[in-house]
């Protein structure tokens, strides 16, 4: 606290503390600053005296003190994979970085999947650390057995490696924002499409993922652990949820990092874990318009194809997903390959017909599962034909399945069924002609004994042609238990609805983040037992369009707390 002083219109006067934390340090008899380190918040007094050696006068202040926003954190690092990507193509992944104690240095230790994606570099991005002098990765493999994973880097940096007179300025130690950016390959498939490619923290020692303090004095090790929705993965200050010998292999420094009578490391570091999303196929796939002219298979997409194998990507300047995804002429799930240009070119001079691309049906199916007595009746509510069919359930413990029977009207149809791991799983299909006529159709009764409930865990229909429908599950029995749903469709554009089952009547808040933790977009409600629909239209609170990327979806019903994640693509 700087610039106390003290004045009199007669000439000098001299000033001294009387009470308060700190050091009183005079600039001059008459001023001075106080330094001191607050031990709590709160508010601090502090009593001066000025005398002109005459009289003396009394005077006091009060200094308050607010506890910083995670003031128990030292560092957050936090894996950013950007927007989705489509599959085939170099993307950067940043590792982000915000900081409450200065660093001189540290040891990351990154896992991915080799099989889907492929390193390529890592560069020091922030600004702030342009200056520190030393910083490497290094691919490769070690030694702990078949739980490896099959991609690890490790990267290392240091401020001062103290090789001369050249040191980073004091603000580098205090890097905020961008750290370090990694270039990742995507595995050129299709079949990737709408998956997510974790790139993950990973601990095998003490010394992975830790920090040095700029006297290279104390270590800075993890305290808590997220998932890329950020989910509470492992807290290390609650061992009674989280005890150590119940710790994944290699999440976390073990606690025995922590013993001995020499300094310790400091448990102040929270690590949030992050990947690449990659996009659906459907959601951008014109197959055959590679120029985006909304004209497939003509001979300009021909000529800017041919261009590709020659220049690159680079040729591809209007949507780089959008025309990647195009490029998959023959349908086998890979992308700018020769035999999609032959194919291309085949069909252009009319030697071979375009391979069509299933769309699902607009319009849903309905299905309905009805308890009563000891049966299960299924319905089903679709707008074209049922050429195949396979719904799962979860069986309560009581139950056993006596049999499984379609109705009279879909007796050509073909049936399989088991119980799986308590999970009753039916399939419908037919290898000749045979389908189930679109509209209202009784659809199959399982007869069983014991008592309790079904509960739909999996459903797949499709038409005679092989399209795939949107299915909404309904039940007439009220719910057993809170629970919230996956949004359908997912991903989205530009409107989802997600379901709430109620046991009883609740007061309910859905919240809906983006994938830095803000709250964006938040709806209430009061209602009775049964389910709720929710539907979201990609706004936020303030009526304006959100970007694409992946949301965190939040439910808040009574005591029942839960998450689930969904993705919005344009």
């Amino acid at each position: 606290i700087d610039g106390i002083y003290a004045v009199d219109s007669k000439g000098l006067v001299s000033l001294i503390k009387v009470c308060g934390a700190g050091d009183y340090n005079p600039a001059t008899t008459d001023s001075g600053a106080i330094c001191f380190v607050p031990d709590t918040s709160g508010s601090y007094e502090f009593c001066f005296e000025t005398s002109d050696g005459c009289s003396t006068v009394s005077g006091s202040f009060f200094v308050d003190i607010y506890e910083k926003e995670d003031c128990d954190i030292c560092v957050r690092m936090t894996i950013d994979g950007g927007s989705p990507v489509p599959v085939g193509v170099n993307t950067n992944v940043s590792l982000n970085i915000e900081t409450n104690n200065a660093i001189a240095g540290f040891n990351l230790f990154l896992t991915f999947d080799a099989s889907v994606l492929a390193f390529n570099s890592a560069t020091i991005v922030g600004t702030e650390i342009d200056a520190w002098e030393y910083f490497t990765f290094r691919l490769g493999s070690v030694s702990c057995g078949s739980a490896c994973p099959s991609g690890i880097v490790r990267l290392v940096s240091i401020a001062d490696v103290n090789n001369g007179n050249v040191h980073p300025p004091i603000e580098s130690y205090n890097p905020n924002g961008e750290l370090v950016s990694i270039s990742f390959q995507v595995a050129n498939n299709q079949n990737l499409g709408d998956q997510f490619l974790p790139i993950n923290f990973f601990w095998l020692d003490c010394g992975d993922n830790t920090f040095s303090n700029t006297t290279g004095t104390i270590l800075y090790m993890d305290s808590r652990i997220y998932t890329v929705e950020n989910i509470l993965l492992w807290d290390e200050d609650d061992d009674t949820n989280y005890p150590d010998a119940a710790r994944p292999f290699g999440l976390g420094a073990l606690d025995s990092c922590l013993t001995g009578t020499k300094t310790q490391p400091v448990r102040c570091v929270e690590f949030i874990n992050g990947g690449i999303k990659v996009i659906h196929p459907d959601e951008i796939d014109d197959r055959g318009d590679l120029n985006l002219n909304e004209l497939a298979y003509e001979i300009a997409d021909a000529v800017l194809y041919s261009n590709y194998f020659i220049y690159g990507l680079r040729v591809f300047n209007i949507n780089v997903a959008g025309q990647i995804a195009a490029s998959d002429i023959n349908a086998d799930g890979l992308t700018l390959s020769v035999a999609d240009l032959v194919l291309l070119i085949r069909v252009i001079i009319g030697d071979a017909d375009p391979i069509p691309k299933p769309v699902p049906f607009e319009e849903a199916l309905i299905l309905t599962n009805q308890q009563s007595g000891n049966k299960l009746s299924v319905t089903t509510d679709s707008p074209s034909d049922i050429g195949a069919a396979l719904i799962a359930y979860e069986l309560d413990e009581n139950i056993t399945i006596e049999s499984v029977n379609l109705t009279r009207d879909n007796e050509s149809m073909s049936l399989l069924y088991d119980v799986v791991n308590n999970q009753l799983r039916i399939l419908i299909y037919d290898i000749g002609s045979n389908k189930i006529p679109s509209g209202i159709n009784d659809l199959l009764e399982v007869t069983y004994s014991g008592e309790g409930n079904f509960e739909v865990v999996e459903y797949q229909f499709v038409s005679y042609s092989g399209r795939s429908y949107n299915v909404v599950s309904k039940a007439s029995q009220l719910p057993r238990g809170f629970e919230l749903g996956q949004n359908y469709p997912n991903p989205f554009n530009p409107t989802t609805t997600i379901n709430l089952s109620l046991p009883q009547q609740t007061e309910w808040t859905l919240s809906i983040y983006n994938i830095q933790g803000q709250m964006i977009r938040q709806f209430e409600g009061l209602d009775e037992a049964g389910v709720v629909e929710i539907d979201w239209d990609g706004l936020n609170n303030n009526g304006a369009q959100v970007a694409s990327g992946i949301y965190l979806y939040r439910i808040e019903a009574g005591s029942f707390i839960d998450s689930k994640k969904m993705i919005l693509l344009k």
